[in-house]
């Protein structure tokens, strides 16, 4: 499936003397990320650590025999699995025939739609789009852009939603004297617009890498972690 050479630093402190009596503590390690995969499509997975000794640079020297490791595995359950496939399955056509219906209405209107009405079509769309079963075709299969596909549709679907409640909020204020217009809202959708844009950009450089290396993380490195959580700040920021 793929194959890399990581280098990764990993902190552990034994919080116990070192003695007989104590045979058999855990180091108190801190987390390392090993590798994400956006389908699983076996049912069992071999994993096999190795702690290389390196007696020059005093790597993992005098650390005692390793009789127990505990690795921490992030997964989604089959049961929930086959109730949110079931749920999107369902929602998705509901959803379609509600909007082409609502859509319908609103054209056999005699005047023009609205902004509000307009928006409204274009969260359903949103939600249609992020409500699409196309995990159904990722059975069986090793699919990793699964992770950014499922990160950019819920993008889509919460920049559209911030937008229409910035849009249906500005339509219902009696002292605004221009509404129904789109530029009007420029200045609350811009930033929705260029955080949506930084976040994708930010997932890119996170998910878009683990499209060919999925042992990638951006929080391995110092550097990495540091323009990530800078990175998060600005954006949290721009937010509020």
């Amino acid at each position: 499936m793929a194959y890399a050479e990581e280098t990764r630093k990993l902190k552990c402190v034994f919080p116990l003397p070192k003695t007989k009596e104590n045979e058999g503590s855990y180091y108190e390690c801190e987390v390392l990320t090993f590798m994400e995969i956006g389908t699983v499509s076996h049912k069992f997975y071999l994993i096999n650590i190795r702690l290389p000794v390196h007696e020059k640079k005093g790597i993992n020297v005098e650390i005692g025999d390793i009789r127990d490791i505990r690795v921490v595995g992030i997964h989604q359950n089959g049961g929930f699995t086959k109730v949110w496939f079931a749920m999107k399955t369902f929602l998705t056509p509901s959803i379609f025939i509600i909007m082409v219906w609502y859509w319908r209405r609103i054209t056999m209107m005699t005047r023009a739609p609205v902004l509000l009405e307009k928006v409204i079509f274009a969260l359903g769309i949103s939600m249609t789009f992020i409500n699409i079963p196309v995990e159904w075709f990722s059975i069986g299969f090793d699919w990793t852009w699964m992770l950014l596909f499922g990160d950019i549709r819920q993008g889509l679907f919460y920049a559209m939603l911030l937008s229409f409640w910035i849009i249906f909020c500005g339509e219902h204020m009696m002292d605004q004297n221009e509404r129904n217009r789109f530029s009007s809202y420029w200045k609350q959708v811009g930033p929705i617009a260029i955080g949506a844009f930084c976040l994708f950009v930010f997932d890119m450089c996170e998910r878009g890498v683990q499209l060919k290396n999925p042992f990638y993380s951006i929080w391995t490195t110092d550097v990495g972690t540091e323009l990530a959580v800078s990175f998060s700040f600005h954006i949290n920021n721009g937010t509020v």
